[in-house]
C-alpha cells in the first residue's frame, strides 16, 4: 500500500510538471477576429496612401512567437487581393533572437528601417507590422527620400517627428480615446478594429505621454 501512495504521489506531481509546463509554453489565447481586422484596415490604409498600382514591402518578424502576425498578415494580403493593384515587392521577416522588444507593433530599429528603406527606395510604401522606429533628427536626415511608412506601433507620442516629416503616414496604435465608439461586444471586423485600435496621421493631434494607457 505504501508503494503505491508513493507511486500514486509522484505521477501527481509529474502530471503537475506537464501541465506547468505546457500551459507556461503554450501559445497565448488570441481573438482571430480582432486580428484579422488589423490586417484588413492596414491593408485599407495601404491602399488610400499609395493608390491601386503601388508597390510595397511588408516588415513582419517569426511568427512562432507572436502567431497573431501570421493572422494580420495573411489578412492584409488577401484584403489586398480584394482591393486590387497593389503588388507585394517584397516581404521581409525578421528574426527577433532574443531581444525581447519584438512583438506585435514593436521592434522595429532606426538602423534596420534605414537599410529596409535604402534597398527598397523604389517601393511606394514599407507595411510594418513591428512598429516604426524611433529616430533622431541626425538619422532621419540621412534619408533624401523614402517610401511611405505604415505601421503598427505603439508609444505615438515618440514618433513625432516620423509624422512631421511626412515619413510615417499611417499609423495603426491602441486606443488612448475612451470610452472606444461602436457597440460594447463587437459584430463585423471594423467594430473589432475600432474597439481595440485607432488610426492616428500626420494631421492627427499627437496623444500625451498621460493619454497612452
Amino acid at each position: 500500500m505504501r508503494k503505491l501512495i508513493v507511486l500514486g504521489a509522484v505521477l501527481g506531481i509529474v502530471a503537475s510538471a506537464v501541465w506547468i509546463y505546457r500551459f507556461q509554453t503554450a501559445s497565448p489565447v488570441m481573438n482571430p477576429e480582432l486580428h484579422q481586422a488589423v490586417g484588413h484596415v492596414m491593408a485599407e490604409e495601404t491602399a488610400r496612401l499609395v493608390g491601386h498600382l503601388g508597390k510595397i514591402v511588408i516588415v513582419t518578424m517569426d511568427t512562432r512567437r507572436a502567431p497573431e502576425l501570421k493572422v494580420q498578415v495573411q489578412a492584409f494580403e488577401q484584403q489586398l487581393k480584394l482591393i486590387g493593384g497593389i503588388s507585394v515587392k517584397a516581404t521581409l521577416t525578421l528574426d527577433p533572437g532574443d531581444n525581447p522588444k519584438f512583438r506585435p507593433g514593436a521592434g522595429l530599429s532606426a538602423k534596420r528601417f534605414l537599410k529596409i528603406a535604402r534597398k527598397n527606395a523604389g517601393a511606394d510604401a514599407i507595411v510594418s507590422f513591428v512598429g516604426a522606429p524611433q529616430m533622431s533628427d541626425e538619422e532621419l536626415a540621412q534619408l533624401k527620400s523614402a517610401p511611405k511608412l505604415v505601421a503598427e506601433t505603439h508609444s505615438p507620442q515618440r514618433l513625432v517627428n516620423l509624422f512631421q516629416k511626412k515619413i510615417l503616414l499611417s499609423a495603426i496604435v491602441p486606443p488612448y480615446e475612451f470610452p472606444a465608439p461602436g457597440p460594447r461586444k463587437p459584430q463585423t471586423s471594423r467594430q473589432w478594429f475600432d474597439h481595440y485600435f485607432q488610426i492616428l496621421a500626420p494631421d492627427t493631434p499627437m496623444p500625451s505621454q498621460d493619454d497612452v494607457p
